[in-house]
């Protein structure tokens, strides 16, 4: 492949290197908010004897998705485990729930 065809395909694919990093950070963000407000939500509901493993199975699920899409995309065996591990505790925390824990 010479320089050309380089730069034309790259064109073609009409996407900004920032506006990935945008998407990317804000995900993380995302992530970020989603753990630290589910483990708010799950400390009131514990102090109140309330059950919280549907937040737990809420957010393993979503951070599942997440690691998943990456795992697809990049194949890299971080993702990978950490798609199962998120699996896994979605899961427990949703047999959990229906048990009214």
């Amino acid at each position: 492949m010479d320089k050309e065809e380089i730069l034309r395909r790259s064109r073609a694919e009409n996407c900004d290197e920032m506006e990935i990093q945008t998407r990317d950070k804000a995900m993380k963000w995302t992530y970020i908010t989603l753990v630290i407000s589910a483990a708010f939500f799950a400390f009131i509901r514990e102090m109140d004897n309330q059950p919280f493993m549907d937040l737990c199975a809420t957010v393993s699920l979503s951070v599942f998705v997440g690691r998943i899409y990456c795992f697809a995309r990049t194949k890299e065996r971080y993702d990978l485990v950490m798609a199962v591990i998120t699996f896994a505790i979605a899961v427990f925390a949703t047999v959990r729930f229906f048990m009214g824990h």
